[in-house]
């Protein structure tokens, strides 16, 4: 299912080079026909997920990240060859591209519950996230935070502090994964904008070079989630949409 709540002027069969694209999807029980889709190496990975909703998240992002790059590289999903290289130990689990014949198309996957996103945009590299507005422990980890951060968490009424961390969060994961940079690299060492302000990066200590120029947006991934994307090198229209894979599937 597609609906008209993305934002900015759609997107056509040819994704332009001004756009990125969004497609929010839900997590729920996979049918055999999406594990038809995956390769040899993607199908063994979701083998050893013991967890039956992590596997349904990995193999929803797959999917999804299939059919999306297939949309857009003229081919079968199941044609789709990703190349991912991470960029501090040339391991293969970096950021997704596929290389086609009018360019490169750069690829995020995030999930968090029961909802995943998946990012592509046109030579232009991009980091998606997508978080629940949860704790994983019994405490905010306020040390994910810079000391300008912390103070603007401190000022919030206690009970929005929860939401706000997770949208810092948020933005510092997608600026990491569009970097390639990751967890490696501590996320207190980048500030970004307030909870309540425009995404934007606002510095970076200890930042490692390349600097590329980072461009930030928050999405609109529903209640009880935050979302966000960055870009390198310029900014995008973003174009949000929510989509079944499963639907999408079944139409091969």
């Amino acid at each position: 299912m597609e609906d008209a709540g993305g934002r900015g002027h759609g997107v056509g069969d040819r994704l332009g080079s001004d756009e990125c694209l969004i497609w929010r999807c839900p997590v729920g029980p996979v049918p055999e026909r999406l594990y038809a889709l995956l390769d040899d190496a993607e199908r063994a990975r979701a083998l050893t997920l013991g967890h039956e909703q992590a596997r349904a998240r990995f193999v929803t992002g797959r999917v999804t990240a299939r059919l999306l790059a297939a949309r857009h590289a003229g081919t079968a999903p199941r044609d789709v060859v990703f190349s991912s290289t991470c960029r501090h130990c040339a391991g293969p689990h970096g950021r997704l591209e596929v290389h086609t014949g009018a360019g490169v198309l750069h690829v995020s996957v995030s999930h968090a519950a029961t909802r995943v996103v998946v990012a592509i945009a046109r030579d232009t590299v991009c980091g998606v996230d997508i978080e629940r507005v949860a704790l994983r422990g019994g405490r905010i980890p306020v040390s994910a935070l810079s000391p300008a951060e912390r103070r603007v968490l401190d000022d919030l009424p206690e009970q929005r502090r929860l939401a706000a961390f997770i949208r810092y969060w948020t933005r510092k994961e997608a600026v990491l994964k569009a970097t390639g940079d990751g967890l490696v690299l501590s996320p207190a060492d980048l500030t970004v904008s307030a909870p309540d302000a425009p995404a934007s990066l606002l510095s970076w200590a200890n930042r490692p070079p390349p600097h590329v120029e980072v461009h930030l947006s928050d999405l609109a991934v529903g209640d009880g989630y935050r979302g966000a994307l960055a870009t390198l090198g310029r900014p995008l229209t973003v174009v949000e949409r929510d989509v079944d894979p499963r639907e999408k599937a079944s139409r091969l």
